[in-house]
């Protein structure tokens, strides 16, 4: 249908069914038909805009009937709001019969909110009286013109929603001159698209924000550490480790008593874990670390003993002629001196002690661990 009327229809009720009316001129001005019935015939407008509501469009000023009968001319159809109420405005009666006068009786659309079209019951009619005259009902099927109405309350169309919004669909059909069936089926599949789509993105937003709060979880990374040379029981025990965790901008530092204990590093962001990481520690008499790793939640980092700590001995003697011929053992060890007196010995891990026996030429000394630079050992002669 070509609109070529200023309004596609005007919208007559009585002032007590206002919002009704008011109501349904919303919801058709905001209608957007199918897009793919819109490509089919290019004459199918997308929206049915605008219907005239004399409550809403009216010019201060403007004497009412004569206005009424203008915006009328100019609208294709006349929607008639129908209750028990708008059955006895003289208003909409009056109206009803300067647009039939205008040759456009076929295009009067009864909107029924409230009551039962020819029932003859002043308490439940709900047609004017001048609609049953231009659309008399008779016992004779061959007689009778009665118009049908669209009762935005229909049984059996379910919810209220359902049963107004199909009432609004078979008036968007009348005005445009579609199949309502048809229109109903692409409406239908239409809301069936749009629900899945709104699935979908409800999906997309909430991995997004589930994605969110994962980012900005923290989580605590668990190290222990373990001393991966052979222990002895002769040596202190690993003491006092200093460990440190370097992340792109931060530094997270701590000390851990023992190695029984466990290393906690606190809120560390989550798109850490997996990416690797610089990791150090030391500790008295074992050896440094500093290591590149990928972090996990929980960690097991190795430490070694520093072997020569407790296990390079070397020392002078003093006031021994020809040291070299010396007879010298160190616990179970055989050890000679050089020409200068200097005698040095790695012992074993295993083997290692804080202090050691010192057998030279029969006599005993006790060689207190770690070794000085200068150590000696003074020999009487």
């Amino acid at each position: 249908m070509q609109q070529t009327s200023k309004y596609f229809a005007f919208i007559s009720f009585q002032s007590s069914d206002a919002r009704e009316a008011v109501r349904l001129q919303h919801a058709i001005e905001r209608y957007r038909l199918p897009a793919v019935l819109c490509k089919q015939d290019s004459s199918i407008p997308r929206r049915i805009k605008p219907l005239y509501c004399y409550l809403n469009d009216m010019h201060a000023g403007e004497e009412l009937m004569q206005e009424l009968k203008s915006r009328m001319e100019q609208s294709r159809y006349l929607i008639v709001v129908c209750s028990p109420r708008a059955a006895k405005s003289a208003y909409i009666n009056s109206g009803i019969d300067y647009f039939v006068s205008l040759g456009r009786r076929d295009c009067i659309i009864p909107i029924i909110v409230d009551g039962i079209p020819y029932s003859n019951d002043p308490e439940t009619e709900c047609f004017p009286e001048a609609l049953k005259r231009h659309f008399p009902k008779h016992s004779d099927p061959l007689q009778d013109h009665s118009i049908l109405g669209i009762n935005i309350h229909e049984a059996g169309i379910g919810s209220r929603r359902k049963a107004y919004d199909r009432a609004m669909l078979m008036v968007v059909a009348r005005i445009l001159q579609l199949d309502f069936d048809g229109l109903l089926l692409r409406e239908q599949q239409r809301r069936r698209r749009k629900m899945i789509l709104s699935i979908l993105l409800a999906l997309v937003v909430f991995a997004a924000l589930f994605v969110t709060w994962r980012l900005s979880q923290t989580v605590d990374v668990q190290v222990q550490v373990k001393e991966a040379t052979e222990q002895n029981a002769f040596l202190p025990p690993c003491r006092d480790i200093a460990m440190c965790l370097y992340l792109e901008n931060e530094q997270k530092a701590d000390t851990l008593a023992s190695l029984n204990d466990i290393m906690v590093f606190a809120n560390i962001p989550p798109r850490y874990i997996g990416r690797e990481v610089r990791m150090t520690l030391s500790a008295k008499d074992f050896l440094s670390l500093d290591t590149t790793l990928v972090l996990q939640k929980s960690l097991t980092l190795p430490i070694r003993r520093d072997a020569r700590i407790y296990g390079h001995v070397h020392f002078h003697l003093l006031d021994l002629p020809q040291p070299e011929k010396a007879h010298i053992r160190i616990v179970n060890f055989p050890v000679k001196a050089d020409a200068n007196g200097l005698v040095e010995l790695d012992i074993p891990i295993a083997d290692q002690q804080q202090k050691y026996e010192v057998i030279i030429n029969d006599r005993v000394d006790t060689l207190y661990m770690p070794c000085g630079e200068d150590d000696i050992i003074m020999i009487e002669r």
